[in-house]
């Protein structure tokens, strides 16, 4: 059964114009982030990608051998985080 518990809650202006400014300003600074290429790494080689994960890169050869897909081009083995994060959530039990 799902319950739901409502608090009223009421803020004076000054702390609604406070909250708005610092999303605003996380939303900014987020937007540079990606115009800059901040923090975007779409590509991991496998010892970033058992990093991402939190895994020893033996188990990271598991999770490949499991169908955790990568990109070869020329011998370099690259696996991107959408792949790692979608194969992730088809292990959800």
């Amino acid at each position: 059964m799902d319950k739901q518990l409502y608090i009223p809650l009421k803020l004076e202006e000054s702390t609604i114009k406070g909250f708005e400014e610092m999303f605003s300003q996380i939303a900014q600074k987020t937007l540079e982030d990606i115009y800059r290429g901040n923090n975007i790494q779409p590509y991991l080689n496998k010892k970033q990608a058992s990093e991402y994960i939190g895994i020893s890169f033996n188990t990271l050869k598991k999770f490949i051998d499991d169908g955790l897909p990568i990109i070869d081009v020329a011998g370099v083995q690259m696996i991107r985080k959408i792949d790692i994060d979608q194969f992730l959530e088809t292990k959800r039990i």
